[in-house]
């Protein structure tokens, strides 16, 4: 079994999390928020999210090289 050396670090340091968080938050504001037909957003929420998936998935990717405490086990 081989062995790898990861930082880890607190999850309010994650990228991931935050993306994650402002994109709910941004789909939230929109739709409680925001005075347009329910049509445009339902578009808005899902460009939204959309682009959060796609943000995530470059971060988790390509931008990191740590994990946080409860991924590794502690």
């Amino acid at each position: 079994m081989a062995t790898t050396t990861v930082e880890v670090k607190s999850a309010w340091y994650s990228k991931i999390n935050w993306t994650q968080a402002l994109g709910l938050i941004a789909s939230i504001l929109v739709v409680f928020g925001v005075d347009v037909p329910a049509e445009v957003q339902v578009q808005i929420v899902a460009g939204i999210q959309a682009a959060q998936a796609v943000v995530t998935w470059v971060l988790k990717t390509w931008f990191s090289d740590s994990v946080t405490p409860s991924a590794a086990g502690k």
